[in-house]
């Protein structure tokens, strides 16, 4: 990986990179119900999805595939605040808009975040995405 090319991100990872790392850390603080949900709405409504805007709806979408989970991951992400509470039919509404907004960020037309990845050779980016969002489809 190019790390000039992608400025803040150490690994292809939901979670490795800077604006993860501070959607998480606001997460970790906050109890706002519909922080996760404001987070997705970047990438599904704009016109082009910004690098960091992706970057933190990859993240958002790993928590919330942990929160529906039935394994350790589950435990964690429930423990997160910013989706404690959720019911099970919020958090499968969740996975769902994350799962478009994962479309999205992974749409080289629409999303600075593939046209990166898209630029290194050889990467698991993409394979990673499509893993995450078949397990948001659980």
């Amino acid at each position: 990986m190019k790390l000039a090319a992608h400025a803040g991100a150490w690994g292809d990872g939901a979670f490795d990179n800077d604006a993860a790392q501070e959607w998480l850390a606001e997460c970790a603080r906050s109890t706002h119900p519909a922080l996760a949900s404001e987070a997705l709405d970047m990438a599904l409504l704009a016109s082009y999805v910004d690098a960091d805007d992706g970057a933190t709806a990859v993240a958002v979408a790993e928590l919330i595939a942990g929160a529906i989970a039935r394994d350790t991951a589950a435990s964690k992400a429930r423990a997160v605040p910013c989706l404690a509470g959720k019911r099970p039919e919020e958090l499968q509404a969740l996975a769902s808009r994350a799962r478009q907004a994962l479309a999205r960020v992974a749409d080289r037309n629409v999303s600075e975040l593939a046209q990166q990845w898209g630029e290194e050779k050889p990467n698991q980016w993409a394979s990673k995405l499509a893993r995450l969002a078949a397990r948001l489809q659980r």
